[in-house]
């Protein structure tokens, strides 16, 4: 396990929100398996321009790594290459910031080809200006800029065609797999059934609630991985669920956090299309973290910025189990520990994507029959009389969906 140094400059007014961010870098770190040996901060209306740190808490830093035996450092702050350079020959170690070390947990998370391809995407935008910048200064080191410097920008500018050449084939191998997910999705919509997303911030449960929930089920189903560690969850799952004899299909989404780099965002729009598409929203809420507030608000800007704001939601606190005194909150409480609250969970959910059910009585022809394995997932159908040319049933649930059989229903009924 790499040993590091975390650093970082506090910039915001509320110190509180500053440690809490620091707080959750470490425990990104511990996702990444790097060990963090110890913490540096600098209170400071701005950043140094030129090391990130003022000189003084700069040297600290480089007595912190001498001493520690730090393999590297990993700044909160996002660091321009220079500066980077900069500190890393000043303290003699790796560093990078926190949109790398994200990267990095990324490349290791992936499992589907999908994630693996957007996780390269976002590397090689990420590299790229880094990497012209290492060549340029090797030009220098030649005296390239001063004697040679039409080569040194020939040979930039075949780097910069090779990457992005590199970019473009990723993409257009995303854009295959995007058209086979879009025609797995257009499978799924003929089942008519409804779509319901877990949403919230990385680590809040959301894998566990889907896990406890399947467990409810008399098909149980095969469970996702869950672990208590940020970004456990890359890949999007889905499962049939079936309550109160609606069925529907729930999703498990990619977590979201503070300041994700612009570049992940856009390679991880794809994955997020689950959110995007829903017909309602599960926000589930860590109700353990002191700072839940704050990453709730985060989830919302998020949603926001995938334009997925305007569907319907349901808050959902999760692990309540680990509270003394639960507070009360504006949402459910539930714990996929002890599985308290998911009863409620699953009717509320019915309620909201199966709202205001009619009943009609239809008269069928015994070539209609199909019709009840198309609409059995959503609708009840409850057979009242058999005759020789066909049969009568009540069907019942949401008017739209009722429209398909009006023509079959009997006057009076």
């Amino acid at each position: 396990m790499r040993k590091i140094i975390l650093a970082g400059v506090c910039l915001q007014a509320s110190s509180s929100i500053f440690t809490s961010a620091m707080q959750e870098c470490e425990a990104l770190c511990k996702a990444c398996d790097l060990e963090v040996l110890g913490t540096i901060t600098q209170q400071s209306k701005s950043m140094d321009p030129h090391t990130a740190f003022r000189i003084g808490k700069l040297e600290t830093l480089k007595v912190m790594c001498e001493e520690l035996e730090a393999d590297g450092i990993i700044f909160y702050n996002p660091l321009k290459i220079q500066v980077s350079d900069r500190i890393s020959a000043y303290c003699g170690v790796n560093v990078i910031d926190r949109t790398a070390l994200i990267l990095d947990i990324f490349s290791k998370r992936a499992r589907s080809r999908q994630a693996k391809l957007q996780t390269e995407v976002a590397r090689l935008q990420y590299d790229l200006p880094r990497v012209l910048h290492s060549d340029n200064d090797n030009e220098r080191s030649r005296g390239g800029a001063v004697t040679n410097r039409g080569a040194g920008e020939m040979r930039s500018s075949i780097i910069a065609t090779r990457y992005q050449k590199k970019i473009s084939d990723l993409k257009e191998e995303l854009r295959k797999i995007e058209v086979r997910r879009y025609q797995d999705e257009r499978r799924r919509q003929k089942t008519l059934l409804k779509r319901v997303a877990l949403v919230g911030y990385t680590n809040a449960g959301k894998s566990s609630l889907m896990n406890a929930i399947l467990s409810m089920q008399d098909a149980g189903g095969q469970e996702v991985l869950e672990q208590d560690m940020l970004f456990a969850t890359l890949d999007t799952s889905v499962r049939m669920v079936q309550s109160k004899h609606k069925k529907f299909l729930l999703y498990d989404t990619v977590g979201f956090v503070s300041d994700l780099p612009h570049g992940l965002i856009e390679a991880f729009k794809s994955t997020l299309d689950a959110a995007r598409d829903a017909d309602l929203l599960v926000h589930v809420i860590d109700a353990a973290d002191p700072s839940w507030q704050e990453k709730s608000a985060i989830t919302q800007e998020t949603l926001k910025e995938i334009h997925a704001a305007d569907i319907p939601q349901i808050h959902v606190f999760n692990k309540i189990d680990k509270l003394a005194h639960p507070e009360r909150v504006d949402g459910l409480s539930i714990s996929c520990y002890t599985k308290e609250g998911l009863d409620t969970l699953l009717e509320e959910i019915i309620e909201m994507i199966y709202p205001a059910e009619e009943s009609i009585v239809c008269k069928l022809g015994y070539d209609k029959i199909s019709m009840f394995d198309t609409y059995k997932a959503i609708l009840d159908m409850d057979i009242l009389e058999y005759h020789q040319n066909g049969l009568i049933a009540r069907i019942t649930g949401e008017k739209k969906m009722l429209h398909v059989f009006a023509k079959y229903q009997i006057k009076g009924e």
